[in-house]
């Protein structure tokens, strides 16, 4: 709260002592430095009653143009490896290499699209997206030939800002207390898409191949089916998303703005969004192999897991993600999200004597993902001042997407080592993955509690 000198002053003084770790305010060079306004600083982003409409009636628009472009790529997800073995000549190795390409096309792409899109707008940003991802299923549809899938999936990927994008607008148009509500709807929007995208991409090649078509006609089916979605995001975002009006500037966010100077906070918090994307992904990219080699299970059992996980995702994203946090607040959160999905992924190779248990385990590590997929992105919206949120939150989702190039990398081979490594038949890829994602929350809970040991020192200081 401003005191009534700074009021009639017209000043707002930064004391990082009470707001930023202690071991930090050695390193905002501006953290006590007068702040001249020409109008006073509201002391609530409440206080500007010109604009009544809710953020979900300004967020609905985007909501619905990320849905029809997750929806699109989530049609593909069940017929890109069979696409790829369709050549001659192609293998595993090259299905990898396809999906690789997109990741680490993706690492830059989500910094740039989130960079440019503080410069010239979020929806114009986001509109470019949502076009580019339809004209990479179009070419996919239309490829007869390996290199022109993976530059097709390559360019998909350098475009592929979309969520970043997204998630930058949210932050635009709501407050911090209100972010991680609309961020989690987010996550269980995409949550939703996911569930469903791959079921109605396995349903367009059964109708199509019961119709006569040959296994190219069924791959570029679903592929054309996938850019006509993205075509329709397109023109729905292009018809209904307004560009966004950011909250007015606080004291609160003002002092968010000399925090978000401190690259530390960037390091820390990226790092566990990676970490926790990195266990998640170890699941992704061997589970199938797991339940296969110890449960028998086919790619059906395998299709089943995954959409009850998709609803978990949704429903834990949708609303109780949003309760957790505003009981404990973002970093202990993040750090609780961390360290679920961290115990139960390295549990998964030790509950398989009993299918109920290491399912109930399979269905907790999802939860800690769907904690941090919500916790850490608003822990590091947070942190960023209002001209940065885009390039903030893309570069999040850049060191999300370089797990999912690492992971699937490091991953196989440890499974296929693991009983070498003395880990049990495929216990090593979980065990790291699980150790990561654990050793990632303690970064988060030392410095929540040395801001509150700060807040506390600074407490004591007035009350003498």
């Amino acid at each position: 709260p401003l005191t009534q000198k700074e009021k009639r002053n017209g000043t707002t003084t930064l004391a990082t002592s009470k707001h930023a770790p202690s071991f930090l305010a050695s390193m905002s060079p501006n953290a006590s430095k007068p702040i001249p306004t020409t109008e006073p600083i509201p002391l609530s982003d409440h206080d500007d009653d010109h604009d009544t409409t809710s953020p979900l009636e300004k967020l609905k628009a985007v909501y619905l143009s990320v849905f029809i472009d997750v929806l699109g790529i989530g049609l593909v997800i069940p017929v890109l490896p069979y696409l790829i073995l369709s050549f001659e000549g192609a293998r595993a190795s090259e299905v990898g290499l396809v999906i690789a390409v997109y990741s680490i096309c993706q690492i830059p792409g989500s910094a740039i699209f989130g960079y440019v899109s503080d410069i010239k707008g979020r929806k114009p940003v986001l509109l470019l997206s949502i076009l580019a991802s339809a004209i990479s299923f179009l070419l996919c549809g239309l490829a007869r030939t390996l290199p022109l899938i993976i530059a097709a999936r390559g360019f998909s990927g350098l475009t592929g800002g979309s969520i970043s994008v997204a998630q930058a607008y949210i932050a635009d148009v709501t407050t911090v207390e209100e972010r991680p509500k609309y961020l989690g709807l987010i996550g269980a929007t995409i949550g939703i898409a996911f569930t469903f995208g791959p079921g109605i991409g396995a349903a367009t090649g059964a109708i199509i191949e019961a119709s006569g078509g040959d296994f190219q006609a069924q791959y570029s089916g679903v592929f054309y089916l996938a850019a006509a979605f993205g075509l329709l995001g397109f023109i729905y975002a292009y018809r209904n998303l307004d560009e966004a009006e950011k909250k007015p500037v606080s004291a609160k966010s003002e002092v968010a703005k000399v925090e978000s100077n401190m690259l530390v906070w960037l390091i820390i918090i990226s790092f566990a969004m990676f970490s926790s994307n990195y266990g998640f992904t170890v699941m992704q990219s061997t589970y199938g192999v797991l339940i296969k080699d110890e449960f028998g299970w086919a790619a059906s059992a395998l299709g089943a897991i995954l959409v009850v996980s998709g609803l978990e995702i949704a429903v834990l994203q949708g609303k109780l993600v949003k309760m957790l946090i505003s009981c404990v607040g973002k970093h202990m959160s993040g750090a609780i999200g961390c360290l679920l999905l961290g115990a139960a992924l390295a549990a998964l190779p030790i509950t398989t004597f009993s299918k109920p248990l290491h399912l109930f385990t399979f269905s907790i590590q999802v939860a800690g993902f769907s904690i941090c997929q919500t916790a850490l992105p608003a822990l590091l919206s947070r942190y960023a001042s209002a001209e940065a949120q885009g390039s903030v939150l893309g570069f999040g989702q850049a060191a999300q997407a370089a797990s999912r190039v690492v992971a699937p990398l490091v991953s196989g081979v440890l499974y296929d080592r693991s009983k070498e490594l003395g880990f049990g038949d495929y216990g090593a890829p979980y065990y790291l993955g699980g150790a990561i994602s654990v050793l990632s929350s303690l970064p988060l809970l030392l410095l929540l509690f040395d801001r509150r040991a700060a807040a506390a020192e600074s407490d004591d200081e007035e009350g003498e």
